[in-house]
């Protein structure tokens, strides 16, 4: 196949062998002569390489003393905080793997996921304690560590969040405080040394389309994904920081706005809340040189009447990823960003937790619009065929990704885990992502929306909903628009829910008039909504992603023609 994206990469780099060591050993290595640079700033407590350094082995010996041991899995019902880093770096010391459950998951789910681990220990942030209060008999787990999301905090921001946080927890000998699960320690077990295509950190799908199935990321995996990053011309000093806005129960969360920031001594700001206006604060407080947020909470702080004057000259990476980013808001984020102070445009980032983290990236240099970028190091991107074979540049296809960060498997499934994975006629493992889209001849990645985004017409054909909202995006009246199949028993008519741009003045109806006579025009009968809705905004889940379930159920006023 061809490369073309290997002309943004040096020689030196792309020679660069791979990283043997675990994530802990890498962090440790890389920053151990700088104890006292800060590497986390958590509500304004900055905490030194030197105290986090102190506190895993701290966490090691806890750990140990109650019989953790290598090859065990540990669940971890947690946001961002301090103790969430100690923890995961603590279990990859001892050769355990990191359990990160998501609390979008719903109760039976939490169960599912946790007894299907036989973990012993369960970290739990008091927060989150009522989603698993009346679960804690169902589950497999001896012993629960309360984690306060107050812990990490100091001075009068702990005081004034202990008093607006009132948490009803009954302790016993089975559910304990983490001072107190600290307070055990024994010591003497060296820590585990490296091994090939060991397991270190377990996240999940997200379930929609079945049973969440637990993702294995390996230490070779994530230290691929950081090499990235250290080995290819990343801008950065020791004591930029990295607002931390994707959650860590998602690799990138995790890998990408936590562990690579620590690997290269940048300060991460951990940030438990991910909301719009969380991040519109934290830009605003914290003035970061580097995040990572989904497109919806971007585009809320472009919406946002405190960030008139809002100072972001100190950006050296604003990054996106997570959804589909629009040429027209692209422009529009651009715009924003260089308004107020930030010389470096948009970074858009292509990524999925099956194969690690991060696929694809622009750069500040190289970057085209409605693009996600190219490949990063060491990592191929096609696009193929239903039959599994390369199509050529600009033909869509299912794109599929060969990168050494990809997964181990699925946890206890291996069918889901072979029909992930296929090999070409060299040999080559690829991942299928379920989107689809092309290539360039740049090696530029654009994706259309995903390969299950489609719904069955009358004639019984297949079709794709992304290429409905690609018409109407045409108009320039429409902020922006989601099409969804509308159940009509045995088959589905296209309805499109629309947000209407901030500067049309004229009505609605002679706005839908112009919309439908132009649709008619440009798509065949299939393709042309049956009905519109009018809305506000889209509603966005816990993690900044459009909530897609929300939007289908959302079928009262929808004008049908």
């Amino acid at each position: 196949m061809d490369k073309p994206w290997l002309k943004y990469y040096t020689a030196e780099a792309l020679a660069k062998p791979p990283v043997k060591s675990t994530i802990f050993e890498r962090i440790y290595e890389n920053n151990k002569s700088h104890s006292d640079d800060i590497a986390i700033n958590y509500f304004g407590n900055k905490i030194s390489y030197g105290t986090m350094f102190g506190q895993i082995e701290k966490c090691k010996n806890a750990m140990i003393n109650y019989g953790v041991k290598q090859g065990d899995k540990v669940a971890l019902l947690m946001t961002s905080t301090p103790e969430l880093v100690y923890v995961v770096l603590a279990l990859c010391r001892i050769g355990a793997t990191a359990d990160l459950i998501s609390p979008l998951f719903s109760e039976k789910q939490i169960i599912d996921r946790v007894n299907e681990t036989d973990a012993d220990i369960m970290f739990v942030l008091d927060s989150l304690y009522e989603k698993i209060s009346d679960a804690t008999e169902k589950m497999c787990i001896k012993k629960y560590v309360i984690v306060e999301v107050t812990n990490g905090m100091s001075g009068v921001t702990k005081i004034m969040a202990s008093m607006k946080l009132t948490k009803h927890i009954v302790y016993t000998s089975q559910i304990i405080k983490w001072k107190e699960f600290m307070l055990g320690q024994q010591r003497g077990i060296e820590d585990c040394s490296y091994i090939p295509d060991y397991p270190c950190i377990m996240v999940y799908s997200s379930g929609s389309t079945g049973a969440s199935k637990g993702i294995v990321l390996t230490n070779d995996g994530i230290n691929a994904t950081i090499s990235h990053y250290t080995d290819t011309g990343f801008l950065h000093e020791r004591g930029n920081t990295f607002l931390q806005m994707i959650p860590v129960w998602f690799s990138t969360g995790i890998v990408l706005s936590v562990l690579m920031p620590l690997c290269v001594g940048i300060t991460v700001i951990l940030e438990p809340i991910f909301s719009g206006e969380t991040f519109a604060n934290d830009i605003r407080k914290y003035k970061p040189n580097m995040t990572l947020t989904a497109t919806s909470l971007w585009l809320y702080v472009l919406e946002d009447k405190k960030m008139k004057k809002a100072d972001m000259s100190k950006f050296l990476y604003p990054i996106t990823g997570g959804e589909q980013i629009l040429p027209e808001t692209e422009k529009a984020i651009n715009e924003f960003l260089k308004k107020h102070g930030c010389k470096a445009p948009l970074i858009k980032g292509y990524g999925m937790c099956e194969l690690g983290s991060t696929i694809t990236t622009s750069s500040p240099v190289h970057s085209k619009l409605g693009s996600v970028g190219y490949p990063i190091k060491n990592v191929n991107v096609s696009a193929f065929s239903e039959k599994y074979e390369m199509v050529k540049y600009y033909e869509r296809g299912e794109i599929c990704v060969s990168s050494p960060a990809h997964m181990k498997e699925y946890f206890k499934n291996t069918e889901s885990t072979d029909n992930f994975f296929f090999e070409d006629a060299d040999g080559n493992r690829w991942g299928k992502t379920g989107d689809v889209g092309y290539i360039d001849e740049d090696g530029d990645v654009y994706i259309l929306g995903r390969a299950a985004d489609i719904f069955i017409s009358i004639k019984g054909n297949k079709i794709y909903n992304f290429d409905i909202e690609a018409v109407i995006r045409e108009n320039c009246n429409i902020k922006d628009c989601e099409v969804v199949g509308f159940d009509k028993g045995k088959y589905e008519v296209p309805v499109a829910y629309l947000v209407i741009d901030n500067n049309y003045t004229g009505s609605k109806e002679e706005l839908l008039i112009k919309l439908h006579e132009v649709n008619k025009d440009k798509m065949d009968a299939e393709h042309v909504p049956a009905g519109y809705k009018f809305v506000k905004s889209f509603p966005v889940k816990n993690n900044g992603k459009r909530d897609m379930d929300a939007i289908k159920k959302d079928v009262d006023d929808i004008i049908w023609v």
